[in-house]
């Protein structure tokens, strides 16, 4: 028997997107960090991502402030690079988490 031909699925859209000239420096200024951090083992930054949190979370200011402000950073650093591919749901909820985040800090340096 001969087999069926089944359609193709579409391949994905890729979002043509046209940069600022910020972020070519900032894409290009990344890439080499990106590549060491994507060199690491899987498991290592969520783990230390976690760490940091729990020592902002638990630690006496002005420390508990830093950790989270390293977060803060890594987090924003990241989210920077991704926010042109990304659809608009996801931009709202790593939004909301960024801002968060950032409001935790806040209160930590306050308190």
């Amino acid at each position: 028997m001969a087999q069926q031909n089944k359609p193709k699925k579409p391949a994905p859209a890729v979002p043509v997107v046209t940069h600022s000239a910020l972020r070519k420096s900032v894409t290009n200024a990344s890439a080499p960090l990106l590549l060491r951090i994507h060199a690491l083992p899987k498991f290592l930054v969520p783990v230390l991502i976690a760490a940091l949190m729990l020592l902002g979370l638990f630690l006496q200011p002005p420390y508990s402030g830093v950790s989270l402000t390293l977060v803060c950073l890594f987090i924003g650093w990241l989210m920077y690079l991704s926010w042109p591919l990304l659809d608009s749901r996801s931009k709202l909820i790593r939004f909301m988490v960024f801002v968060i985040l950032v409001a935790a800090t806040a209160v930590k340096y306050s308190a």
